[in-house]
């Protein structure tokens, strides 16, 4: 037996360990080296072959080592196939889809346990039954897959899932179920998401769910609940993450959500929730970092002792019937040792009291929306002290003073909206000086005069800026020539009484929505809407001095909406070249101007035009007939010189409400058309040389305006205040329509008997 000395022993002993360790890692390195096993190699072939892969995402998905294939991982030991995750990896929802078939061979993939097709488009196909034969599924994730129809209740055989996402944001060709009994067997699962999948029985939704013991995530968004079961004994254990949001839900908030207590995130918002909101959520919740209850119809004071939000991140209070001041501690302090929260919105709510002098403990704030509320008194100078502050909404409210120099230095800010308030005082480079990231802008219906240096440049490149009815003229602001950024440009009733800039049209040229209207602005109109306004859909320049053509690359703009040029010098034809491809623009306000010539037979292409004013003018001609077919609600042609005969409106088109034909030539009779308007309150032929007798049946515009319930219909944007002219007088159309009913038939050549029922209007 050979003998080992000392000195020989540890060389020896030290080699045998250095061969084990070799040997542990060939073995290793076989492991991972080795071919994924051939059988599931050509289901994964057969699984690409039926799919649609236009962005090559499976390029390497070729050879046989199919464990190093994208997506694709094989289990260490077994070299089984154990994951595929084949989630759509783009930003854009259309970039990197995988679409087509699932081929039935990825079914014989036994051994997967991770299965992602998430944001992709299936859209040609239920989700299969077939799925329920792999059992040894602990991870499903199918969510924005574009599948549709019922879902099927096989996946019942899935018992050992932990997580399960079938959510989707289809509302056309949904996801649907007929009930939830098929969860009952997940007794393993933690996470479940089916949002907007349809619960077509959503009575019967929360006793199947009770069922999952180790449930810590729980999203039932869109699924069109009505009933929360108030009287069920629900026991959630470990639940954290609850949201029941955009559903029909119309209770009080049940007792069993009250009770739980590792609950981090609470989404109720967007249902018909009412009642006092119960603080017990908040006392047993210690965890809670996120509350959504936003646009139900809940009550109480809820901000009355703040020091219970202190712990959160984000507190959603918004659109509801909250009450009470703002904050009801000591000195106006927000007492917390230390804040997290990052989002504060409060808005749409009953809310009052004065702001707080105090922010020093609300370092981490990013967001405070305190809009739509009784808010008074002066914004704090101290508010300066929110230093990662990115979102101010503090609009209409009933805010007064001056707003504090000290708001310029909060760097992060990029919303400032302080609109509708009762602020004065002049705004200066200061209130500007450090905000490197102002981006919005909106300072309207206050009493601020804008006055900064006519060399300032400011530090920010501005998106949107509205100060209308803000004292920014006389001089157009030249500031606005470093902006090349601007998409809305709101400067109504700004005091502007100067000739347009040469330099306007280049920062006009991306802009979207352009408000210069009730200043005095001089100059040719083609100054401001230039060839190339790619993005714009809402113009109104309206009573201000503006001459010169009205340009033909509005015909061009294709997403145009809204159009008001009114009350200027403009001169010449209407533009001839209106497009069928200009489906959005519902309203067109020409009134006032210089305009001649003919109504083109082109603007009958605007089928959705709602809205026709181009009273005062010096148009003429007979009117073209194809005005029949548009579904115009007001048609204004007042005060100018059109001849013929009318035309019988009423033959197509039964919408309209206004019709204003006065001080024009037209002859011959009046329409028997016109009786079938069954929406019209306001008609006047006055001062033309219509003869005949006036139709027996008008005595229906009576009998229907004594039964009227009219509302305005015409949704319009809230930016611009729409007026229609009546007797010379510019009425604001949405808050007078309701109570006019008016038929005017004066000054014409007209005989024969009054029919009865219009004596009624007397």
């Amino acid at each position: 037996m050979a003998s080992y000395t000392s000195t020989g022993f540890v060389p020896t002993l030290l080699c045998a360990l250095l061969v084990i360790q070799a040997l542990k890692f060939s073995h290793s390195n076989a492991l991972t080296n080795v071919s994924c096993i051939r059988v599931e190699r050509e289901s994964l072939m057969k699984f690409k072959h039926d799919l649609i892969d236009p962005s090559e995402r499976l390029s390497s998905w070729t050879g046989k080592d199919c464990c190093k294939w994208e997506g694709v991982e094989c289990n260490e030991e077994t070299s089984h196939v154990s994951k595929l995750d084949l989630r759509n990896p783009c930003d854009g929802p259309w970039e990197c889809t995988l679409g087509g078939k699932i081929h039935p061979a990825v079914y014989e993939l036994n051994h997967l346990k991770y299965l992602d097709l998430s944001f992709n488009n299936f859209s040609t196909q239920k989700i299969p039954a077939s799925l329920a034969s792999l059992q040894n599924l602990e991870y499903l994730n199918l969510s924005h897959g574009g599948f549709y129809g019922d879902l099927p209740g096989q996946l019942s055989n899935l018992s050992k899932l932990q997580y399960l996402d079938l959510s989707s944001d289809q509302w056309e060709h949904p996801l649907q179920t007929n009930n939830l009994q098929w969860l009952s067997t997940f007794s393993k699962l933690k996470y479940l998401d089916l949002s907007c999948v349809s619960l077509l029985n959503p009575k019967e939704w929360l006793s199947p769910i009770n069922m999952l013991s180790s449930l810590e995530v729980l999203i039932l968004r869109g699924c069109y609940l009505r009933d929360a079961s108030a009287s069920l004994h629900v026991n959630f254990t470990y639940l954290r993450f609850l949201d029941l949001s955009n559903n029909f839900i119309n209770l009080s908030i049940p007792p069993w959500i009250q009770n739980f207590s590792k609950l981090s995130h609470l989404d109720l918002s967007s249902n018909d929730l009412q009642g006092i909101f119960p603080i017990v959520i908040l006392e047993n919740s210690q965890r809670l970092k996120f509350l959504d209850v936003s646009s139900n119809r809940l009550e109480g004071e809820l901000l009355k002792n703040l020091t219970i939000f202190c712990k959160m991140q984000v507190l959603n209070l918004g659109y509801n019937k909250f009450s009470g001041q703002i904050s009801d501690t000591k000195d106006d302090a927000l007492i917390c040792g230390q804040s997290d929260l990052k989002i504060i919105d409060v808005g749409n709510n009953n809310f009052s009291g004065h702001l707080p002098n105090q922010f020093w403990n609300f370092k981490n704030l990013e967001s405070l929306d305190l809009s739509l509320n009784s808010i008074s008194g002066p914004i704090p100078i101290t508010m300066s002290q929110l230093s990662s502050l990115r979102n101010l909404c503090l609009s209409f409210n009933k805010l007064s003073g001056s707003i504090p120099e000290s708001i310029g230095l909060l760097s992060n800010l990029e919303l400032m909206d302080i609109t509708n308030n009762q602020l004065h005082g002049v705004v200066n480079e200061l209130h500007f000086a450090n905000l490197t990231s102002l981006i919005y802008l909106f300072l309207d219906s206050n009493e601020l005069v804008i006055n900064v240096n006519a060399s300032w440049v400011p530090l920010f490149q501005i998106h949107m800026i509205t100060m209308s009815s803000c004292k920014v003229g006389p001089q157009f602001p030249n500031w606005l020539r470093t902006q090349r950024n601007i998409w809305e440009l709101g400067m109504r009733n700004a005091s502007i009484s100067d000739e347009v800039p040469h330099w306007l049209l280049d920062v006009l040229s991306y802009v979207g929505s352009l408000d210069l209207s009730s200043n005095m602005l001089r100059g040719n109109i083609s100054q401001i809407i230039g060839e190339k306004m790619p993005q714009l859909f809402q113009v109104s320049l309206s009573t201000n001095n503006l001459s010169g053509n009205i340009p033909n690359s509005l015909c061009m703009s294709e997403g145009l909406s809204f159009l008001d040029l009114s009350k200027n010098k403009l001169s010449g034809r209407l533009p001839q070249c209106w497009r069928k491809s200009q489906t959005n623009l519902g309203w067109i306000s020409l009134g006032e101007n210089k305009l001649n010539g003919l109504i083109p037979n082109s603007l009958c292409h605007l089928e959705r035009l709602v809205v026709l004013g181009l009273h005062e003018n010096g148009l003429s001609g007979v009117l073209p007939e194809c005005l029949l077919k548009l579904n115009l609600t007001v048609l204004d042609l007042s005060d100018n010189q059109f001849i013929g005969r009318m035309l019988p409106f009423g033959q197509q088109s039964l919408s309209f409400a206004i019709i204003n034909l006065e001080r024009n030539y037209f002859t011959g009779d009046i329409p028997l058309q016109l009786c079938h308007l069954a929406t019209l309150q306001y008609l006047s032929l006055v001062h033309n040389n219509i003869s005949g007798g006036i139709p027996l049946c008008f005595d229906n515009f009576s009998r229907m305006w004594a039964n009227s319930t009219s509302t305005p219909f015409i949704q319009l944007a809230d930016a611009f205040p729409v007026m229609v002219n009546i007797k010379g007088t510019n009425l604001e159309f949405t808050k007078t329509l309701p109570y006019l009913f008016s038929i005017d038939l004066s000054s014409n050549s007209l005989d024969g008997q009054i029919p009865e029922g219009l004596t009624w209007l007397a």
